[in-house]
């Protein structure tokens, strides 16, 4: 069983991205765990970390860190950018559609576009090893593009959400991209107690171009 999209690594190794962490991530975390004083025992992991901005962030702050992704040049890269400011987390390379990670152990589980470069299946598995993974009560935070989103001219269809071979666009590139309308939200993160969701977007090209985003939270 394989969800990793092995462009990703090209991506990786070519392309200067991730260095800051995203705002949504650091408005859910002050929101929900800055009023804890035992940061140090909050544990909270990022899928497809990427290279690293969030595990960064959330290590600065405090909080057991934790982060997997598919690219061993974007994990050598978060690894190098800890240790130059002395920071710690726990870093691995690995698919996330199967967790290497004990059930119920995280307070929190941050997916930041992770989930999107995935097929709606694959997406669905992914969200139960996260429901698996997370205590009780814990929350799941998920930044994911919706259909609205612009695409560009030419790309290659998959099905009425999933594309690939993006030729330009917000997100052009080679890599599979799942866009998610809202009336499948609540089936796509189902199993979880709570779900809500509000949605961000940002224009290009004069505002003639849309780039949109749910921001949901799910609680286990």
């Amino acid at each position: 069983m394989k969800s990793w999209d092995s462009e990703w690594e090209n991506i990786h190794k070519n392309e200067e991205m991730g260095k800051y962490p995203n705002e949504h991530t650091i408005r859910f975390i002050a929101k929900n765990f800055y009023k804890y004083n035992n940061r140090n025992e909050i544990k909270i992991l990022e899928i497809g970390c990427g290279k690293g901005p969030q595990i960064w962030y959330l290590a600065r702050e405090g909080f057991l860190s934790f982060g997997i992704d598919g690219s061993i040049t974007a994990i050598k890269s978060a690894y190098n950018k800890l240790k130059k400011e002395n920071l710690k987390s726990y870093l691995k390379i690995g698919d996330v559609i199967l967790l290497p990670y004990k059930s119920n152990i995280f307070d929190a589980v941050l997916d930041i576009e992770c989930l999107m470069g995935n097929t709606y299946e694959n997406s669905k598995k992914i969200i139960s090893e996260v429901r698996r993974v997370l205590k009780e009560g814990g929350l799941f935070f998920s930044q994911t593009f919706s259909d609205k989103t612009y695409l560009g001219k030419s790309y290659n269809k998959i099905d009425d959400y999933t594309f690939n071979n993006i030729v330009n666009g917000p997100l052009g590139r080679k890599r599979l991209i799942r866009l998610l309308p809202e009336f499948l939200i609540i089936d796509l993160y189902s199993g979880f107690k709570h779900i809500e969701y509000e949605k961000t977007f940002t224009t290009s090209n004069n505002r003639k171009f849309i780039s949109e985003e749910w921001l949901i939270t799910a609680i286990k």
